[in-house]
């Protein structure tokens, strides 16, 4: 069981060498599993009432879609020609292959797990927490490896980055019950905290024998005279969880609650013989990591040395002697770091390969994402009376996703080989009960709207900001900008002061400390705080005081002051609003908004098309229009920027110069923005508002804006 761990730790941190093509067992297939489902699939269907069947979208909405669906972006014009140029019969899997195999699968695949596991920059841990979860994906970490890290955790938030999700819900024990039992089972046990679940089979006792797993869990904050010396996940010595709960005890003793796990186990393998085949693959990774250690003269032990931190590393910080020796007083390991043997065992609960709702809970959600709906919905409320509308399709795909050993990527590609995922929409002219009862029976898909992430991608692809498309000084623009600056005020002792309107204390409100504060909207709403992933997991001193908590004696000093009003005499503090101005080279370049700090701020375009704050448990993304998101896509500076057409991008010398090309520059633009030729009365149409605008340049624009505020563009095919 060991070697077994420590070779799963290897093989999902990517120390281990990678083993012999006859040492391990067959990659698991995505294109025969994809076979098993759409034979299960039509034979449930066949048992069911008859649904209309849409046909499957062209190769080019097929490029379209995948590429949206994998990467979060529309393919770029020189995509479209090489998957186009693949042979006929085989573009379609080797392009999800090529798409699976880029740096974007991670960035967008980390999106949608930021949201099932409520990744929140700003709670404790948060950046490293973002960064570990996109380098889980891009390195594949099994599904239950990474699960089992985070039920597990223990250490410093940041130090630690695993901490971030139970930290996430400040270790309550009976929030973080019902989160894991809805995240990672898709089960709502929530109600069960206060009385019988009335929908459902599970009892009070069973949630708190569940919350039991988590009752000696707790948040630790250390501080030295009011300097944050680190947040910190760790265990205590008694549970927290009692039996009766208060309001049943009536002044009755009550005793701590014996951890267990509630949810049914199979007996046994299924039919399919998934545990069996995951037992096999697991053993044959262990013994090439084991070989692959033997051939380098070494052992498993000192291939793990490199995530040691060096000795003797500076204090980043630089922070004074006291704290260093404060900190160093404390006994990391037997007090900051004590591992939960608890929240082990029940790491190893969840993610047992006979507990189904583990595997068939991560499909559902998976499929969901990419076809539309579920095989149950909502997707985290499965319950005897919301059976799935496909049992066998779904049991089959759970158990082909657990054989190859949790692996994501496998199940992703599966599902995009589908004929299911092909299949194209039915038009709006059918009645909407036909339409429902095909997209239910998945023989047709529901329209679907990029998700917000990708929406700005796809814009800033579309338009060529991912790099500037204008030569330097060519937008000189001045910005107005307005700034609170604190002003001290020298009071005159021979003259009262003029009291203020409304009585009260003549101190102003301080506004938080580190810096002027801006009083006016942004000028730029769709820029977002990049992080730097590789950066936010290096391994940092112990001995690191929190960058974003720690404040000098003197800052602590005038915030006491300024609070309880005692300034030295004769002193005072104003704030005064100046305006600001600024003349910047605006020529924009956007990073992708899978990079940024999640979530975004409010009134961020992300968040305004559908990105929530991934604070409440049950909260979804609204896909639904409002007036707010058209008004964005009309007078965003996002939107206008890249309908502007740029002396550094392709289309610029096809519309203006000796070689212009207009019909060339409209076919392009089309390609770019909607991954199709346009059609006769298009390009009639768009030439037209090509000659109507101020210049050609300008006209073309005119044509990209409209582009880009069309339902063709927001909608996946």
């Amino acid at each position: 069981m060991f070697i077994r761990q420590l070779s799963l730790a290897l093989v999902a941190l990517g120390l281990a060498a990678a083993p012999a093509p006859a040492a391990g067992p067959p990659a698991p297939d995505p294109a025969a599993a994809a076979r098993g489902v759409d034979k299960l699939l039509a034979e449930e269907n066949a048992a069911g009432p008859k649904t209309r069947e849409a046909a499957a979208v062209e190769d080019l909405a097929f490029l379209r879609r995948v590429s949206i669906d994998l990467n979060a972006r529309i393919p770029t014009d020189d995509e479209i020609k090489k998957f186009l140029a693949l042979p006929a019969a085989e573009r379609r899997g080797r392009w999800i292959d090529e798409l699976m195999s880029r740096e974007q699968f991670a960035d967008r695949w980390a999106v949608f797990y930021g949201d099932l596991l409520r990744v929140r920059y700003g709670a404790d841990g948060g950046p490293a927490f973002q960064a570990f979860i996109h380098e889980a994906v891009r390195a594949n970490m099994p599904y239950d490896v990474l699960t089992r890290k985070l039920l597990a955790a223990a250490g410093r938030a940041g130090t630690q980055p695993t901490t971030g999700f139970i930290l996430g819900d400040d270790a309550d024990p009976l929030a973080l019950t019902g989160v894991v039992s809805q995240v990672f089972m898709g089960v709502r046990i929530s109600c069960a905290q206060c009385h019988d679940h009335p929908f459902d089979v599970w009892t009070r006792e069973q949630f708190y024998d569940l919350a039991a797993f988590f009752g000696k869990t707790q948040r630790v904050e250390h501080r030295i005279k009011m300097q944050v010396l680190g947040i910190f996940l760790n265990e205590r010595t008694e549970t927290t969880i009692l039996w009766p709960p208060e309001d049943k005890a009536q002044g009755k003793p009550r005793k701590a609650v014996k951890a267990a796990f509630p949810y049914k186990l199979d007996a046994g393998d299924g039919p399919n013989r998934h545990i069996a085949r995951l037992k096999e693959r697991r053993d044959a990774e262990a013994a090439a990591i084991k070989a692959a250690a033997a051939a380098k003269g070494t052992s498993v032990d000192d291939l793990l040395d490199g995530s040691k931190t060096p000795a003797g590393a500076k204090d980043p910080l630089n922070v004074v002697d006291e704290a260093k020796a404060g900190i160093k007083a404390i006994d990391l390991e037997g007090d900051l770091y004590k591992a939960s043997e608890l929240r082990r065992a029940l790491g190893e609960a969840v993610t047992d390969p006979r507990n189904r709702f583990y595997s068939r809970a991560m499909v559902n959600r998976v499929w969901a994402e990419m076809v539309g709906r579920g095989f149950v919905n909502p997707v985290d409320d499965f319950r005897d009376d919301n059976p799935p509308s496909h049992p066998k399709t779904l049991d089959f795909l759970a158990d082909e996703f657990v054989a190859s050993g949790y692996d994501f990527r496998f199940l992703v590609a599966t599902i995009a080989r589908t004929q299911a995922y092909a299949r194209g929409h039915l038009p709006g002219s059918l009645p909407a009960i036909e339409r429902l009862a095909a997209e239910k029976a998945f023989t047709a898909t529901p329209p679907r709207r990029m998700g917000s992430e990708a929406l700005f991608d796809s814009i800033v692809q579309a338009g060529h900001l991912f790099a500037p498309k204008h030569r330097p000084g060519e937008n000189m623009t001045t910005v107005v900008t307005y700034q609170q600056v604190a002003v001290a005020v020298k009071e005159d002792p021979t003259k009262p002061t003029k009291p203020k309107l409304g009585g009260g204390s003549a101190m102003p409100a301080m506004p938080a400390m580190g810096g002027p504060k801006m009083v006016a909207g942004s000028y730029d709403l769709e820029k977002g705080i990049e992080v730097d992933f590789k950066d936010a997991l290096k391994k940092r001193d112990s001995l690191e005081v929190d960058k974003m908590t720690a404040k000098s004696a003197e800052e602590l000093e005038a915030e006491a002051m300024m609070k309880s009003g005692t300034m030295p005499a004769g002193t005072r503090v104003r704030y005064v609003t100046k305006e600001v101005k600024t003349l910047v080279d605006d020529n924009p370049k956007f990073t992708s908004s899978m990079r940024m700090a999640s979530p975004a701020p409010t009134g961020h375009f992300l968040r305004v098309f559908g990105q929530t704050d991934r604070g409440a448990l049950d909260e979804r993304r609204d896909h639904s229009p409002s007036m707010r998101q058209a008004l964005m896509m009309l007078n965003g500076k996002l939107t206008n920027e890249a309908a502007r057409v740029g002396p550094l991008e392709p289309v610029f010398a096809l519309i203006v110069g000796p070689r212009a090309d207009v019909d060339a520059a409209i076919k392009l633009v089309y390609r770019e923005a909607l991954t199709r030729e346009p059609t006769a009365d298009e390009l009639s149409d768009a030439r037209a508002i090509v000659r109507d605008g101020a210049t050609p340049a300008d006209g073309l624009a005119d044509l990209r804006w409209a582009l880009f505020n069309s339902n063709e563009f927001r909608f996946i095919p």
